[in-house]
């Protein structure tokens, strides 16, 4: 069911929308801005988010609406949805409607069908609910303190709606959205993950489901010297480009950037979001040369002679694996009269090829096959407080190892060292005693290298500008 309707009142003008939510997407706010035309849009998102969110929500900005963003903070998530309208009726006077559950400010939770959510909604007044108006209105103002820094609301517990109704209104700390990260933790939140990219193991490939089960012997080896890969036993598989099979390649690249700009955890190698800003055009496989020729001779199936030529090639394969099979071909492959059945192979690699040229277009999908990386964000699970822990945890282990080495080529290692001298004693004999370090110290006032007055985090943070 479509729960935009709970956010409407046709005869109504919206003056005012709040909302509180841990995750944002962007067809909610157009839809949002566009439906209700809100003078003011005003949005707390969880400290977590990304910075790509915080722009997104302010581009639904228009000539009628405008928006301000700030970040909400709480020891896990900002896990409340609390949507706030404040409206003025047909007769001029004020009205406001509370829409709370399990949904967040996302396509995903309004649009029908999608995600199955609880969502309740009450309308609202001055004399009776001043305590949730209350509770609105410190939000909004703590959003407008922001800038200027960090700003406290008070929860508010069990407020009256109904007879037989209370609402629990959560306590955040709201802070500002251009901010560094204002604490170790959110830091590491903000990061990235860096994993082998691995696309689908059928692109450039076309595969041909067999009419029966290799039987295991001399009929597979004949297969496999013809050219096909057999991966299972009812499968076989072909590039039908040249020298797809000599682009993987484990390495970074000899750049030894993985070393330099990540620490692993149990996650894997994570780095911090301005490190992939400023240095991530390092971040890629060696072979990347040959990733690149590869998608090159893949658009040039996008011609009609070029494809032909490739589709005759494989063709002509297939026709060999034909005659290979000798006697018992029509056992596993499909015939025609004239032998095997070229038109439906040719069919298949139609299909293949069409489909591996709009992957291609994908510029997302592009970069990560050339990189041979994938970077992605860190999950969100703060909110496990014991499965966090052990993600820090994880970071400072590495930390650990790095201190043990002769020289460590960590930017991070060497920071972290540096930011902690006088202010820990041997932080990093034990990784807990680490966290413990950087997150007391965090905030606390140093001197850079130059004599320049900076906090311990931010001197961290700043960590790739070493490379």
């Amino acid at each position: 069911m479509d729960h935009y309707d709970l956010l409407a009142r046709p005869d109504w003008k919206a003056r005012s929308v709040l909302i509180v939510t841990p995750y944002v997407e962007g067809d909610f706010f157009k839809r949002l801005v566009s439906d209700l035309r809100p003078e003011l849009l005003t949005v707390v998102i969880d400290d977590g988010c990304r910075p790509e969110d915080v722009s997104m929500v302010k581009a639904s900005a228009s000539k009628r609406t405008a928006v301000q963003v700030a970040l909400g903070g709480a020891p896990g998530l900002v896990h409340a949805k609390v949507f706030h309208i404040e409206w003025e009726t047909p007769g001029g006077k004020r009205a406001h409607s509370l829409i709370y559950g399990s949904g967040n400010a996302t396509r995903q939770a309004f649009h029908g069908g999608i995600n199955a959510e609880l969502m309740c909604k009450a309308r609202i007044t001055a004399t009776n609910h001043k305590p949730v108006l209350d509770w609105v209105r410190g939000v909004r103002d703590a959003v407008a303190k922001a800038p200027y820094g960090e700003v406290a609301v008070e929860a508010a517990r069990d407020v009256w709606l109904a007879d037989g109704v209370v609402v629990r209104l959560p306590a955040i700390k709201v802070k500002d959205a251009t901010g560094k990260a204002s604490n170790f933790d959110l830091w590491l939140q903000r990061g990235l993950l860096a994993a082998a990219f691995r696309p689908d193991a059928s692109f450039l490939r076309v595969h041909i489901n067999l009419l029966a089960e290799l039987p295991p012997g001399t009929l597979e080896q004949t297969i496999q010297q013809v050219g096909f890969e057999t991966p299972r036993t009812r499968r076989l598989s072909i590039p039908y480009l040249e020298g797809v099979e000599d682009v993987e390649d484990g390495s970074d690249g000899g750049g030894k950037w993985r070393s330099r700009y990540f620490a692993l955890t149990q996650l894997g190698d994570w780095c911090s979001r301005e490190c992939r800003a400023k240095r991530g055009h390092h971040f890629r496989k060696a072979g990347h040369e040959g990733r690149i020729r590869i998608l090159s001779l893949l658009e040039e199936m996008a011609d009609a002679n070029a494809r032909e030529l490739t589709r005759n090639r494989y063709l002509s394969r297939v026709e060999r694996l034909w005659t290979a099979l000798g006697e018992d071909a029509g056992l596993y492959l499909h015939s025609s009269s004239n032998g095997v059945d070229s038109d439906l192979y040719a069919s298949l690699f139609e299909q293949r090829v069409d489909y591996d040229l709009e992957l291609a277009e994908d510029d997302e999908f592009r970069q990560r096959f050339i990189d041979g990386v994938e970077i992605i964000d860190v999950p969100r699970f703060r909110v496990d407080a014991a499965a966090w822990n052990s993600f820090v945890e994880s970071f400072a282990r590495q930390l650990h190892l790095e201190n043990l080495k002769k020289k460590s080529v960590s930017l991070i290692y060497q920071r972290v060292a540096s930011g902690l001298d006088g202010l820990a004693d041997y932080p990093f004999d034990d990784p807990r005693e680490l966290v413990e370090a950087l997150r007391r110290h965090w905030n606390t006032r140093i001197e850079d290298e130059y004599g320049e007055r900076t906090t311990v985090g931010e001197y961290i943070q700043s960590y790739y500008e070493l490379g």
